[in-house]
């Protein structure tokens, strides 16, 4: 919840009350008016025609095209890439309201225990860089980073040090510093050895320090100098209080100082791929922690980017990797993702010690989208002499090209893999078309988790299908926007209603209090229960309600509100009640039936047996 980010109810109420929605966004987008909503074209996406919306009534915005939406504080955050309390404080100055918000500290109040872990090894990280560059013990750590070309400038930038292989030097100098035994075993710096002697976990090696989000030192991971048989090149710091390697990335704080108004950053493999890249002059570079790219790090990069490019080795381990992590990516809202791919199977360090930066700087700016990056990668070890196999390649690749709903890239896609298979263009569409079409509809009553129900279950005011769809575009946009409307049955889109109907009308909202009504949907029932206790005290304004919701109940009640609902009335409203509070068990039996079926539909979609 929002409230959870520190700032009183009434402070928030008091900026949003005092600054229009449309006032704000108009900064950035042109509205023109349609119907009761502005519309204009979506800043966070591309597109040509518009379906960003702006409703002033419940001052909310949203898109129908991409799914972005909420109040005016989740415009903001969007829009700049900022933190709630951030966001409120910029709308604020915006309407010259005097507030006094602390936008640099809104974090719960850490422990004495992890304040004093991080000072430790703070401490440890400036001892390493001083070790690095000031004494004869790095001479020989300086003079191979020397040649990979890294410049002192970039040892500082990065903090770079040396742990020398004397494994009781750093247990000596902090317990000379007062760190204790037990500060010591916890930071994540020794291993234990028998009797409890403690011996320092890296030595001879060259220091990374990991920081996070703030740039404050978290662990560490050590390269080994040269090749040393049966000993890791790689050796980072074991999950400690501070440190998890699947919820960080290197060099995150940096890449988001950077200046970078498109907000894109380049994911590379590893440490070294991210320090070379800066030296190109690329500062915007990160690296998971030596694995695969984690859910915790996609949710991160989704908090902090609008673009991300995967930028991993060229060759074909690091096209599997690159695939893996696209397949991740997929899941993300509003992330754009794509891939550039480095030629002749180089990763990016090798890439820029050959050909230069500003080969370099060029080659990021040749991306692949990822179904151009599937269609190239699905063929790799396929014989293109081989009947069987090359018709399975053009299945799998047209299956990729099917996930476009527009036409020219999907026009581009056809060209590319008949080049890449040899097929013609002319068979590859009429085979795509067949494959667009799907299975035809089941007969009347059959396969329909619906043909239980009697025809009173559903209720007599809804219009049919119950697609949102925005109002026709202005004249001078052209046509109107394209609608990416996710498929769902009609029993959710009923709860969507009711919901809509609790939103706008307390009657309704009364009457499903009263009813003790449950939405099967937890998204929708939360939002609900939420709302009946905010009208508790609120009196029912909506535009300050939608600010106490995370993303996703923001999102999904700008949705809900942008849709266009018949008027209320009982019998609608009776109606929706009857299907989703009533205990009718062919109701419950025929949803459990519909979400089965749209499993089976999900599965068959991916190529996978069911």
């Amino acid at each position: 919840m929002m409230l959870a980010r520190m700032i009183p109810e009434a402070t928030i109420d008091e900026v949003q009350n005092a600054v229009n929605i449309v006032d704000y966004v108009g900064q950035f987008v042109q509205l023109k008016k349609q119907g009761q909503n502005m519309f204009g074209l979506c800043p966070f996406h591309d597109e040509n025609t518009p379906s960003f919306s702006v409703n002033e009534d419940k001052q909310i915005f949203h898109c129908f095209s991409c799914g972005r939406g909420g109040s005016v504080f989740k415009f903001v955050m969007d829009l700049d890439g900022v933190s709630f309390p951030e966001a409120v404080a910029k709308v604020a100055a915006f309407g010259h309201v005097d507030v006094n918000i602390n936008t640099t500290d809104n974090r719960p109040r850490e422990s004495a225990t992890v304040t004093r872990q991080k000072a430790i090894l703070a401490q440890v990280q400036k001892l390493f860089n001083h070790l690095l560059v000031n004494t004869a013990q790095g001479e020989a750590a300086l003079t191979y980073l020397h040649g990979r070309k890294m410049t002192d400038k970039t040892i500082e930038h990065f903090g770079i040090g040396f742990a020398p292989g004397d494994d009781q030097m750093l247990r000596k100098y902090l317990t000379k510093e007062g760190v204790s035994y037990e500060e010591q075993r916890a930071s994540g710096l020794f291993v234990d050895r028998d009797g409890g002697q403690l011996a320092s976990r890296f030595t001879n090696r060259v220091m990374f320090p990991l920081r996070n989000e703030r740039g404050e030192t978290i662990g560490f991971s050590g390269r080994v100098i040269g090749h040393q048989d049966g000993v890791a090149k790689y050796l980072n710091s074991p999950e400690t209080e501070l440190f998890n390697k699947r919820d960080t990335l290197f060099n995150l704080d940096q890449a988001k100082a950077a200046v970078n108004p498109d907000k894109r950053f380049y994911l590379f493999e590893g440490f070294m791929d991210v320090i070379t890249a800066y030296e190109a002059g690329v500062p915007t570079g990160i690296a998971s922690m030596g694995t695969s790219l984690t859910r915790e790090q996609i949710t991160i990069i989704n908090r902090v980017a609008k673009e991300i490019v995967v930028t991993y080795d060229g060759d074909l381990p690091g096209q599997k990797a690159a695939d893996r992590a696209l397949g991740m990516l997929q899941n993300t809202q509003h992330l754009q993702y794509s891939v550039c791919l480095l030629p002749d199977g180089m990763d990016p360090d090798e890439f820029i010690q050959n050909r230069g930066a500003d080969a370099f700087k060029q080659q990021l700016q040749h991306v692949l989208t990822p179904i151009a990056f599937r269609i190239m990668f699905l063929a790799n070890g396929v014989d293109m002499t081989n009947d069987h196999d090359k018709i399975a390649y053009v299945d799998a690749a047209l299956t990729e090209i099917a996930r476009e709903t527009e036409a020219v890239p999907r026009s581009l896609y056809l060209d590319q893999l008949a080049e890449r298979s040899g097929v013609p263009r002319d068979a590859l569409a009429q085979q795509l078309a067949s494959t667009q079409a799907g299975p035809a509809p089941a007969a009347s009553g059959q396969d329909d988790p619906f043909a239980a129900w009697d025809d009173n279950d559903i209720p007599p005011a809804a219009p049919s299908g119950w697609v949102a769809e925005p109002p026709a575009a202005p004249a001078d946009y052209g046509p109107s926007a394209s609608v990416a409307t996710t498929r769902m049955s009609r029993f959710e889109k009923a709860e969507r209603a009711l919901l809509y109907y609790m939103l706008t009308d307390a009657e309704t909202a009364d009457l499903v209090g009263a009813d003790a009504v449950e939405f099967p949907h937890g998204l929708y029932q939360g939002i609900a229960d939420q709302w009946q206790d905010y009208r508790a005290t609120n009196n029912d304004d909506l535009s300050n309600f939608t600010t106490r919701l995370t993303d996703e109940e923001g999102e999904t009640v700008a949705a809900i509100l942008a849709t266009s609902w018949p008027p209320v009335n009982t019998d609608t409203t009776e109606g929706l009640i009857k299907v989703l509070g009533g205990n009718d068990l062919r109701t419950q039996l025929s949803h459990v039936k519909e979400q089965l079926q749209q499993a089976q539909r999900w599965v068959i979609r991916r190529g996978r047996p069911v």
